[in-house]
């Protein structure tokens, strides 16, 4: 472990999540000075948004690289096997049996997301367990921290904590395990970041049980209570709607006057 300090701040990192942030920092910076020498013809007003953009650009791209290159490496095969609580027998490694196709080509299509959830579980020295019995692993943080909720990576689920009741905890993994198929589609469909956008705009317009990637996963697994199915139209989700309204409106209007502009 080394420590990372800023202006006085001191935090434990690991070496590797060290480096990450090093060549994070070296992705951004690459990026923006590609999409400036990019857009080099551009007027220059044009010049801190084509920065912005490279940036954008560079960190995606280094964010990807990293966590395909942190899972190919991450052997999560000689991960201990997940106990069960006292009164519960889950399915063994051995029990498994083959898998089907689909589920490596699930695993191959969340490979970045979870390499990034491996690296974070490695600089948090957080433990790591395989859900046999879905081929899934669970990282269970050694601290919880009151408000913190499971949250999937592909391949793996964070988690502040692993419940030791019994049939809860079969429960929870089983569960986090079913949106991977759901982050596999979305990022053949769109990209690495498909799934997270899309859940953050499917959790803010119908959270909690209302939302339908949870509802596909099953919410009583998921420890979640039913309460409706419709969308919640509150403030934020009025006001967000509005700006869209009006940035959609304002596009066409720009568009429009563009293709009626005589030619120079």
């Amino acid at each position: 472990m080394v420590a990372v300090r800023l202006a006085g701040f001191s935090h434990p990192l690991s070496r590797a999540a060290a480096h990450v942030l090093f060549w994070l920092l070296v992705g951004g910076l690459l990026g923006a000075l590609w999409w400036l020498w990019r857009g080099r013809r551009a007027p220059l007003r044009s010049a801190p948004v084509r920065v912005l953009q490279g940036v954008a650009a560079g960190l995606a791209v280094t964010l990807i690289l990293v966590g395909t290159a942190w899972r190919t490496v991450t052997d999560l095969d000689d991960s201990p096997v997940c106990s069960a609580p006292p009164g519960e027998e889950w399915v063994s490694a051995e029990q498994v049996g083959e898998r089907p196709l689909t589920l490596y080509a699930q695993k191959v299509a969340t490979w970045p997301g979870t390499g990034l959830a491996m690296l974070y579980a490695d600089a948090t020295d957080t433990t790591v367990c395989r859900y046999a019995a879905a081929d899934y692993y669970v990282a269970v943080r050694t601290r919880a921290r009151a408000g913190e909720r499971s949250i999937n990576f592909g391949d793996v689920v964070l988690s502040p904590r692993f419940p030791t009741v019994p049939t809860e905890a079969g429960a929870l993994a089983e569960h986090e395990s079913r949106h991977r198929p759901q982050w596999a589609v979305a990022t053949v469909l769109a990209g690495p970041a498909a799934f997270p956008v899309a859940y953050g705009v499917d959790d803010f317009f119908f959270p909690g049980a209302r939302n339908h990637f949870e509802r596909q996963a099953g919410l009583t697994s998921g420890g979640y209570v039913r309460e409706g199915a419709g969308p919640v139209l509150g403030v934020p989700q009025v006001v967000v709607l509005a700006l869209a309204a009006a940035a959609l409106t304002a596009w066409a209007v720009h568009r429009r006057r563009r293709r009626r502009r005589p030619p120079p």
